[in-house]
């Protein structure tokens, strides 16, 4: 059999047993948030039962839920070394609430127009 090399270098390094303690913090944290998303869905089903709509309050804070969930959740899986809240960096949070940038040209009147044709088309246009 092929004998593996331990590196005791690599197994004692310090930044990796934090990861560890961090990873079972969030752990901890997911277990408890989703004991919270699904009492929030309880409520949520009784505002939709009586009202015919969500509560637009609890709407909002599950967004922030699901945030941390995904974020925590990517943690764990070593799809990113970012930490979630609250240790995410600002700069994160800047950059996704960043919205797309939509470019529109504004149709203006053409000079040949002069003042009496537009008056006469907008009272044209009320009768």
């Amino acid at each position: 059999m092929n004998q593996i090399d331990i590196d005791k270098e690599e197994i004692l390094k310090t930044s990796k047993w934090i990861r560890l303690l961090f990873m079972l913090l969030y752990g901890f944290a997911i277990n408890f948030v989703l004991t919270i998303c699904l009492g929030l869905a309880f409520i949520q089903f009784l505002f939709y039962l009586f009202t015919s709509k969500p509560n637009i309050s609890i709407a909002n804070f599950n967004k922030h839920l699901l945030e941390f969930f995904q974020d925590s959740l990517a943690f764990l899986l070593f799809e990113t070394d970012n930490k979630p809240f609250p240790f995410k960096d600002t700069d994160d949070i800047e950059t996704s609430q960043e919205g797309e940038v939509i470019e529109a040209e504004v149709e203006k009147e053409s000079p040949e127009k002069n003042d009496n044709e537009s008056e006469s088309e907008i009272s044209s246009d009320k009768e």
